[in-house]
Parts: structure tokens; C-alpha cells; sequence
């Protein structure tokens, strides 16, 4: 799906591009014998423009796939902590077993169902914050009742939040719209003054700049990608860990 949706933009964007070309390539302002007379300086300036959207392009996107990566860490960081209390509930009296099982059930379909989106959008899900009122209650019990195991209790749930809040910032921290919009600038450019490098053969002209035009949309889109890193696209992270995890704790209920 997400293949096709590439597709059918770069298809989109051909078609944009090749009316914009046939347009400029066949009006009155396109004049061959005085952009050929300025060959010696055009590519020159045009290589350079191009230089410096490469720098710029890298540099978002590496700054953003960094961001990817840290995200997608503190996902299965939090899952495996999220599990991890889960397999250590088993050492628990029945009553506390009950309530910790309830209390993640509870985290991760709010996650899932409420909390996945909102986090794409810097805020927090007040379901996901009440079903964290959950395991305060149960550390409670556990504090009370059953003190020796509190403190395997409490660092486990210190590293769910943790863990928890890394995910959440990594998900809403944005790409700078200033950045965003020099490389939307430099793209541009880098498009635009294609056409001005002459070429006779129409044909040739055009498969020069539609391959230029084409290459540096795919990086806005990659770049956009990465940017949104929640929403469908080339680099998605999805719900699938939590919904695995949920899926395994409700079928090991089931058995019990």
C-alpha cells in the first residue's frame, strides 16, 4: 500500500511537471540561442545551488533519521518494560496478579485505540494518563502488603514511564519550519532553474530535468516521511508491538 501511494505521487508529480515543461519549453519566454550563449556560467551556478540543497537535504535528513531511530528504541523499550512487569506479576498473590493484568490491559488499549495519534501531535491522552492511575494503585497495594517485592515493582514501572515519555517526545518534536521551508525553497530552485540550462533536443531536455525534477521530490518525500513518523508513509511505526503484546497477555488469560 505504502508503495503504491509513492507511486501514484511520483505519477502525480510527473504529470505537474511535464505540463509545467511543455508550457515553458514551447511559450515566447524560452529563448534557446541566449541560454546557450551562457553555458560557460549557468551549470556552474546551477551545480552550486545544488551543492547546497544536498547539504541541507543531508542534514535534515539525518537529524531526522536519528530522531526515527531513537523513537522506534523507545518503543520497544517500553513494550519490553510493559512486558516485563507482566512476567513479573506471575510472582504475585492472585489479587495483585488480577490488578496488574487489568492495569496493563488497560495501558496498552488506550495506547492503541487513543493515545497512538495524539502523541504524533505533542499531546498527551487523558485515557492513557488514567490508566496510568492503575499501577499507582496497584504499587500501593504492593507497598503495603507486599513490601520486598516494592522495589523491582517501582523500578519497572519507572522505566514504562521513561521510556514512555521518550516515545512521546520523540514523536512530537517537529522538523523546524524555518528548516522546512529552505529545503521546500532550495527544492524548488533546484526545479525550476533546470529549465534554464539549454538543451536543444526537446526530448533530451526534458528527461534531463523531469529526472532532476523527480530525484529531489523523492527526498522532500522521504524527508517528509521521517517527519511524520506516525503517519502512513515510507518509515511508519505502528501500533503492531503494543497489539502483540495485549494479544499474548489476553490468550495466556484465557488458558489461566
Amino acid at each position: 500500500m505504502r508503495k503504491t501511494n509513492l507511486i501514484v505521487k511520483i505519477i502525480g508529480f510527473l504529470i505537474i511537471f511535464s505540463g509545467v515543461f511543455y508550457f515553458f519549453r514551447t511559450s515566447d519566454y524560452y529563448n534557446l540561442k541566449i541560454l546557450s550563449s551562457e553555458l560557460s556560467g549557468i551549470p556552474w551556478l546551477y551545480s552550486s545551488i545544488g551543492i547546497i540543497f544536498s547539504i541541507i537535504a543531508a542534514f535534515a535528513m539525518q537529524k531526522n533519521l536519528d530522531r526515527w531511530n531513537n523513537l522506534n528504541a523507545a518503543v520497544k523499550a517500553e513494550v519490553g518494560a510493559v512486558e516485563e512487569l507482566w512476567l513479573w506479576s506471575v510472582h504475585f498473590p492472585e489479587e495483585i496478579k488480577i490488578k496488574i493484568n487489568k492495569a496493563i490491559q488497560t495501558y496498552l488499549e488506550n495506547i492503541i485505540k487513543k493515545g497512538w495519534m495524539k502523541s504524533e501531535l505533542g499531546e498527551k491522552s487523558k485515557s492513557v494518563e488514567q490508566s496510568l492511575i492503575l499501577f499507582h494503585d496497584v504499587l500501593y497495594d504492593i507497598a503495603k502488603n507486599y513490601p520486598r517485592l516494592l522495589p523491582t515493582s517501582f523500578y519497572i514501572f519507572s522505566e514504562i514511564l521513561k521510556h514512555r515519555a521518550a516515545r512521546l517526545h520523540f514523536a512530537s518534536h517537529k522538523m523546524p519550519t524555518v528548516l522546512r521551508g529552505m529545503i521546500f525553497f532550495a527544492m524548488m530552485l533546484m526545479i525550476l532553474l533546470s529549465f534554464l540550462i539549454a538543451v536543444k533536443n526537446f526530448w533530451l531536455d526534458y528527461i534531463f530535468t523531469a529526472s532532476i525534477a523527480t530525484l529531489v521530490f523523492i527526498v522532500f518525500i522521504v524527508l517528509d516521511d521521517l517527519d511524520n513518523p506516525l503517519l502512513p508513509g515510507g518509515w511508519h511505526l505502528t501500533t503492531k508491538d503494543y497489539e502483540e503484546l495485549l494479544n499474548r497477555i489476553k490468550s495466556n488469560n484465557q488458558f489461566n
